[in-house]
């Protein structure tokens, strides 16, 4: 699993990651969109986790309204490309807070695990708005 990013800065994580996409095969991948808040989508922050065959990027916490309008704005930006390219399938894992802030301690495989084990399907447009 390779992190991506910079955490609080979606812009430049936005850049770094579609740098890393320009080879990948978007229908057959999972976006799994990572937070800590469940129930408050104004105040939540965003990690994204990418999977796509044996490609797996994580980005750093940089999207979401609780980043400001530069969070939401790159979060709505990263969503609607992603379904352009062809993406399919979107889910959500909401995380305990003290996982959330621990999934960089975590060995890469059992943060992948984790985050997986967690994710329940999602409709892209909760973030696309």
């Amino acid at each position: 699993m390779e992190i991506i990013g910079f955490k609080g800065m979606p812009k430049k994580t936005l850049e770094a990651l579609e740098a890393k996409l320009k080879k990948l095969h978007f229908p057959s991948m999972t976006v799994v969109v990572v937070t800590d808040h469940q129930g408050d989508r104004a105040r939540a922050r965003y990690r994204v986790l990418l999977v796509a065959g044996k490609h797996v990027f994580f980005t750093e916490e940089a999207f979401g309204p609780g980043l400001g309008k530069e969070g939401a704005e790159a979060l709505a930006e990263l969503i609607n490309k992603l379904r352009e390219a062809g993406v399919r399938r979107f889910k959500e894992a909401t995380l305990p807070p003290d996982v959330y802030e621990n999934l960089d301690e975590m060995p890469a495989d059992k943060a992948l695990e984790r985050i997986l084990a967690s994710a329940g399907l999602a409709d892209p447009r909760l973030y696309a708005a």
